[in-house]
């Protein structure tokens, strides 16, 4: 991370000084401190004739940063400089430090415009996101027309969307995924698991039939509506009411718990899955699991397949259901810091709107990463002599935008968005889809019962502790660090916001 040198601290305090010398009123950027846009509203050929300017796009990644990202950068600066006059400079940050990277540029004011989070709400109490809402009709209406206006406004907090999800998976099932050929090698029938506790059908035989590798690597499991944070939850996926409850103080969370110490001590459980960093890409390659619990989608095994490198299959023991959180999980933000927030907007439009660009994020050059296959428009292959070790450039086409315009590869269903569009419309929504938690009020209490959460949840769910001894020393924790303070709160919210829009509760 860049230190600020005393030129520009002297620059800085020259600025502070000429702000509170000046109007108050309106931003540095001819905004309004409310996010009204004075220069909103202006024509394509309006924005091309302004000064250009260049947006700084942070966003996540693990492992190598491709070694033909600059390549990748200027042919989107092509396009993006000839339709709105912006550039962008991508700035890939490590992912395990990410959030302490974007907290440490904004507090030194280091340039970033945009950036990729998966604490949406933690970033708008900590006041590090610009109110985009308020120029979004002007800047990004393409944006609103792709998401839709449900989903849109799930996004709102007090009336306001300070960031806009990428388009992907916007509700989620849950399930197991198991490489095909240890499926075929035991005769193992995926028909017979219709719950949770069904995959010990299968786990049990990884167990007697592959000694040397484990059954599951497991992922936190619960038919809930986790309302931004799980601390305060609705119970059935938000489709029975309206009443949050404390999630880890039920007696079905408790059997989740007593089921996966089960099978911990039985041996179907990776034995440091309460220390393990690996994916479970990673983990599936080097044949320490059969496979993992997770969160789906459809598609997804064919995206499983082609990233372990494995045949993968999976069943799936819950439908599909939309959820705020399920929306706002992976989210695009402004940066409260950022010097044209309308420019920044127009940007991202463009990663909702225009095919070119979302392809060069998601796959990279054609011809160079990627050739389209003959007679089939939207599918795509590696190039002759290029392969996943070798290939350049690598995306991640859930993060960058709208993957709906995303090209196919090769061995995954051609129809693949358009089912995904589907799985999207159709799939349960929580009584509170829509409803976004205004952190700030309960904001010390929220950071107290993570902590607490970041000290015991993973170790009880994958089972490596004794649920009769240590829950209640969970409980207690949970409760000291305020989480009933949460939940009042939260249901406070979620009753106004249930009157204002009808929702029945």
């Amino acid at each position: 991370m860049k230190k600020l040198g005393w030129l520009t601290a002297l620059l800085a305090l020259m600025l502070l000084v000429s702000a509170c010398g000046g109007n108050t009123n309106k931003s540095a950027n001819g905004s309004a401190n409310d996010g009204t846009s004075t220069n909103a509203g202006k024509t394509d050929s309006e924005a091309v004739s302004e000064e250009p300017y260049e947006v700084v796009y942070a966003f996540p990644f693990w492992g190598s940063i491709p070694k033909d990202l600059q390549l990748v950068q200027d042919e989107i600066n092509k396009i993006s400089k000839e339709k709105i006059n912006v550039t962008v400079k991508l700035l890939p940050i490590d992912g395990s430090t990410m959030d302490n990277q974007i907290n440490l540029m904004t507090v030194s004011n280091e340039k970033l415009d945009m950036f990729l989070m998966f604490n949406y709400t933690t970033q708008v109490a900590n006041g590090k996101l610009y109110p985009i809402g308020n120029i979004m009709e002007q800047n990004g209406k393409g944006i609103i027309d792709a998401l839709g206006q449900e989903y849109y406004n799930s996004t709102q907090i007090k009336g306001v969307s300070y960031g806009v999800p990428s388009i992907r998976d916007m509700a989620q099932d849950y399930g197991y995924e198991i490489r095909k050929d240890l499926v075929d090698k035991h005769n193992i029938d995926l028909s017979q698991v219709q719950t949770f506790e069904d995959f010990e059908k299968i786990f049990s035989v990884i167990k007697e039939k592959e000694p040397n590798m484990a059954a599951i690597n497991p992922s936190s499991y619960g038919k809930i509506d986790p309302l931004d944070n799980s601390l305060g939850v609705l119970l059935n996926n938000g489709q029975t009411d309206l009443k949050v409850v404390n999630w880890f103080a039920t007696d079905e969370y408790a059997q989740i718990l007593k089921t996966m110490r089960k099978w911990y001590q039985a041996g179907y459980v990776l034995k440091d899955a309460a220390q393990n960093k690996e994916s479970n890409i990673t983990l599936i390659k080097a044949d320490k699991i059969a496979g993992a619990t997770s969160h789906m989608k459809p598609g997804f095994e064919a995206q499983e397949s082609r990233a372990t490198g494995k045949e993968m299959v999976a069943v799936r023991v819950s439908p599909p259901a939309a959820k705020t959180s399920t929306v706002t999980n992976v989210m695009l933000g402004v940066s409260a810091n950022a010097e044209k927030p309308e420019k920044v907007v127009q940007f991202l439009n463009l990663m909702y709107t225009d095919k070119d660009i979302v392809n060069l994020f998601d796959w990279g050059i054609e011809g160079q990463h990627y050739v389209k296959v003959q007679d089939q428009e939207n599918v795509i292959k590696y190039p002759d002599g290029i392969d996943i070790n070798n290939v350049g450039y690598t995306g991640a086409s859930w993060m960058h935008g709208n993957q709906l315009l995303s090209y196919v590869f090769e061995g995954e269903d051609p129809e693949i968005y358009k089912k995904l569009a589907e799985f999207n419309q159709t799939a349960l929504r929580s009584k509170a889809l829509g409803f976004s938690f205004d952190a700030e009020p309960v904001k010390a209490e929220i950071a107290a019962s993570t902590a607490v959460l970041n000290q015991y949840t993973k170790p009880l769910e994958v089972g490596v502790l004794d649920v009769d001894k240590v829950l209640p020393e969970f409980l207690k924790k949970l409760e000291d660090a305020g989480i009933n303070k949460i939940i009042e709160e939260k249901q406070k919210q979620l009753d106004i916001w249930a009157k204002e829009n009808n929702v029945n509760p």
